[in-house]
């Protein structure tokens, strides 16, 4: 499949356009309008339209959790029909008050702006990306397969939209196209910083290791600093922006901070564009970035950060250190360190924050750690995802056939992703936001054999974690965010890690291999079953991903239309809706078989 892009028109050379595929199953996943047809074994999406019209869009695959795979063109139908663009479907649909609500100009406006041009960018990093077909078809390593998610999130209208963003800076700074380059480093008066770290190790020394492993920093720049001089990394994008901060002016001019230049190893943004990787080097590194990428601005907070240095602490004080793997099992990325300035007030210009995060691939960088946003995403060059290859090369080196193989593989991604997760949650109250790009699976031959979760900043603590730690997290109560009740755990814990994450894997192995996937779902609530039955602290989460009808699910395609920023909603809530629980459905299917 060729892909064709310039500024003025995008075209796909090929039916299944992928960056179609996030927004109409964004908008299918949350509008009740849109209905499925099946006519001569051929299932079509339809979107019903005033005036008795209506657009169908055939199939490539129709999934039973909602990762449908699509045949463009998309057919208008009325009096007679006619094959219409993507654009002209996004059209069609906001015209419509009956499917889309009450939206004013300037929000569809905005909306069909971003979504363009995330559809651009989709195509762009295709064509343009360092691997290309590659990324579906071969092992990858850890750079490689951050800097492979072409597609972003599955279930989003824009997954690829970034508008602060020039052309010239999503080439250098977005991971899709491969981009690399040295940190901006800043000689800063230590009067004017704020930091943490934990563990017993202080931030001048976790700053010592990482420039000692960097046999390309200038050893120059180190020694010229001042006694009370402190070096802070800016990402150099980010450094145009806080450097425009009027105390930053000021600071600057009085010789508080002092611009040092870019300097040292390159470093590769990872998947999340914010985070940076520079291989065999013992920390990565997370900025702030004030782009809009999905539904919120990129900036840190003090909060967010701290939550970091309390979880590192957390697990250095207490025995739950025992339930993470080394080198293989579920193994956590913690974020054990942070640095940023602060105003005239004393506050945090959270602009200029970046938090430490360990880097266990640091002696093993050619491991296939594979973020699984990559390993499930569809393949816009028209074959299977990354993810139904390398089930399929499993099955070919075990000898077996193909659904065997697919079995095998979800359980193994069960066993070292979904119970871990749930047990920390069941058994210890510590919660993890495991979505796709927090979930960096560890393969062998393809095969899953560990995890390791990263970006601490979205964890909490339960009543139970607060009853087995009362020490450790004596201080972390008062922290009304970092404190889960079970609703707050319910909609957020349960979406990410079975809905966000787990779906689309499963969503992936069946386009990819044929195998049903509620026979998929059947694998996941009997394992969820035996961890319950196993007798955990705390069931009320697995009993309700097990026995509720309707599971709490995040909408994105309407929050996007009416442009909210999600970070700064007074309640989150508001975005979530209840999606038919197909644990349940597994459930009855099991016993109507009995």
């Amino acid at each position: 499949m060729k892909i064709h892009n310039d500024s003025n028109e995008m075209s796909v050379a090929g039916q299944h356009d992928v960056a179609a595929a996030c927004f109409l199953n964004a908008l299918a996943r949350e509008c009740r309008a849109i209905q499925f047809e099946t006519i001569s074994g051929e299932t079509s999406y339809i979107i019903p339209l005033s005036a008795e019209r209506r657009i169908r869009i055939p199939l490539k695959y129709y999934s039973e959790l909602g990762v449908h795979e699509y045949r463009f063109p998309a057919c208008l139908e009325s009096q007679i029909s006619e094959a219409i663009s993507f654009q002209d479907v996004m059209a069609l649909i906001l015209a419509e008050q009956a499917l889309v609500g009450l939206v004013t100009d300037e929000q569809k406006h905005i909306f069909t702006t971003r979504v363009l041009e995330s559809h651009r960018n989709t195509y762009a990093a295709a064509s343009q990306n360092p691997y290309g077909e590659t990324l579906f078809t071969q092992a990858l390593n850890f750079q490689q397969a951050e800097q492979g998610l072409l597609i972003g999130h599955s279930f989003h209208p824009a997954p690829k939209s970034r508008e602060q963003f020039s052309q010239e800076d999503a080439k250098k700074f977005s991971p899709e196209f491969g981009g690399h380059f040295p940190l901006r480093w800043l000689a800063v008066d230590a009067s004017i910083v704020i930091s943490g770290s934990s563990a017993d190790q202080s931030v001048a020394a976790r700053m010592n290791s990482l420039l000692d492993a960097d046999t390309a920093f200038p050893a120059e720049m180190r020694t010229q600093l001042s006694d009370n001089q402190v070096l802070l990394p800016a990402h150099p994008w980010q450094w145009q922006v806080f450097s425009q901060h009027p105390d930053v002016i000021d600071y600057c001019d009085a010789g508080l901070i002092r611009d040092l230049g870019e300097a040292g190893s390159d470093w590769y943004p990872t998947s999340s564009t914010r985070s940076l990787y520079a291989p065999a080097l013992p920390y990565m590194l997370k900025f702030s970035l004030s782009v809009k990428l999905t539904n919120s601005i990129r900036n840190l907070s003090v909060k967010e950060v701290i939550r970091g240095t309390r979880l590192n602490q957390l697990f250095a004080d207490t025995g739950i250190q025992d339930v993470l793997g080394k080198g293989e099992g579920f193994q956590l990325m913690q974020e054990p360190a942070y640095l940023g300035l602060i105003d005239k007030n004393g506050q945090a210009i959270d602009e200029s924050l970046v938090a430490f995060r360990d880097n266990p691939l640091a002696d093993k960088v050619d491991e296939e750690a594979v973020v699984l946003a990559t390993l499930a995403q569809q393949n816009p060059f028209g074959g299977h995802s990354l993810l139904a290859n390398r089930v399929a090369a499993y099955a070919a080196g075990q000898h077996i056939d193909l659904e065997q193989a697919a079995k095998a593989w979800f359980a193994a991604y069960c066993q070292h992703c979904v119970l871990p997760l749930f047990n920390l949650q069941a058994n210890h109250g510590v919660v993890f936001l495991a979505h796709q790009q927090n979930i960096v699976m560890q393969l062998k031959d393809g095969f899953p054999v560990g995890m390791y979760y990263r970006d601490c900043q979205g964890t909490g603590y339960t009543d139970l974690a607060f009853e087995r730690f009362p020490e450790a997290l004596s201080d972390t109560k008062q922290d009304i965010e970092n404190y889960w009740n079970q609703d707050k755990v319910r909609r957020y814990f349960a979406y990410y890690l079975i809905i966000n994450s787990t779906f689309n894997v499963i969503g992936a192995i069946g386009a990819g291999t044929g195998v049903d996937e509620m026979a998929l779902v059947a694998i996941l609530r009997d394992q969820l079953e035996a961890l319950k039955a196993s007798g955990v602290r705390d069931s009320a989460c697995l009993d309700y991903v097990l026995s509720d009808e309707g599971l709490c699910c995040k909408g994105n395609f309407y929050c996007y239309l009416q442009n909210f920023n999600e970070n700064s909603i007074p309640d989150p809530a508001v975005i979530y809706f209840d999606l038919a629980n197909p644990l349940i459905q597994a459930k009855e299917a099991l016993h109507a078989s009995c």
